[in-house]
């Protein structure tokens, strides 16, 4: 019982990154698929607007459940998905110019970016002001940066 509470956080970041990622990709595979748009990379674009409130909103109340509310959540989260956005767009911008299948812009955003966003999420956009505090960082110092 003690492994499975250690590595609870990464294993409720994983179910819900594999649900997010599979919306990004059914939205980015469906609207190439079905030529509704023939460009990869605005598709990607398409894909990543459209997941982007839902990964919030799930990671927020299922991966990060035990971290108290903080309204820089979201803040920090818009900073980290942007980042993301930048990955998965380039990535698929440069297969396409290479002339690969849109799947392997894909595939390098299913592996690049949840390792990229696990770390900055739980360092930074949902890091835990109790832990802080046991940091040594005092309240008025965590609160100061809460507003990053």
């Amino acid at each position: 019982m003690t492994t499975f509470r250690r590595f609870e956080r990464v294993l409720r970041y994983l179910m819900v990154g594999a649900g997010v990622t599979a919306i990004y990709s059914l939205i980015v595979a469906g609207l190439i698929i079905t030529d509704t748009i023939e460009d990869p990379t605005l598709a990607t674009v398409i894909g990543s607007i459209a997941a982007a409130p839902v990964s919030f909103m799930a990671h927020r109340f299922i991966t990060y459940s035990d971290v108290s509310d903080d309204p820089a959540h979201w803040k920090r989260f818009a900073i980290i998905t942007l980042a993301s956005f930048a990955i998965v767009t380039a990535s698929m911008k440069l297969v396409d110019i290479l002339h690969g299948p849109f799947w392997a812009g894909l595939i390098v955003g299913w592996i690049v970016v949840p390792i990229v966003n696990f770390l900055i999420n739980t360092v930074w956009v949902f890091r835990a002001t109790r832990l802080l505090a046991l940091a040594g960082t005092d309240q008025s110092t965590a609160t100061k940066e809460q507003q990053i």
